[in-house]
């Protein structure tokens, strides 16, 4: 009889483990999906740090850095990753006098993705490259 109930407590154990395996799965997404939110968060966080660098970078020199390698050697902008996590560099193209594109490779759509922080525009984008038109306006004189 003893036998019986540890083999049925260890079944029951077994299907309770499993239960909240697949519960946790479908509740935060499978290893693979949480990485790629990760990464896809990480590239957001470093789009807005290099569009700030920018945005200093025209403030002090009063134009656009010619390539994004500038901004490093700006010692008032700060340091910030110029590669996404998978190590592939971000876009960075100028338009004009004030105006350029920063692009990256994204792996998910952001609407698949849950939002607990505030947004900025680079958190809102689709899957593959994406670019965002950006402007860096010298600062107005009072």
């Amino acid at each position: 009889m003893k036998v019986e109930s540890a083999q049925l407590f260890a079944v029951l154990s077994a299907i309770a483990a499993a239960a909240a395996i697949i519960a946790g799965m479908t509740i935060i997404g499978s290893p693979n999906e949480v990485r790629m939110r990760r990464f896809d968060e990480a590239r957001a966080d470093d789009l807005e740090r290099i569009s700030r660098g920018v945005s200093r970078y025209r403030e002090t020199h009063e134009n656009l850095p010619e390539k994004l390698d500038d901004l490093r050697h700006s010692p008032q902008i700060g340091n910030f990753n110029l590669q996404d996590p998978e190590g592939r560099p971000y876009g960075y193209t100028i338009k004009n006098a004030f105006s350029y594109q920063l692009c990256a490779e994204f792996d998910r759509t952001s609407e698949s993705t849950v939002k607990v922080r505030s947004q900025s525009l680079f958190e809102q984008h689709g899957a593959g490259r994406q670019c965002f038109d950006l402007e860096a306006r010298p600062l107005t004189k009072r």
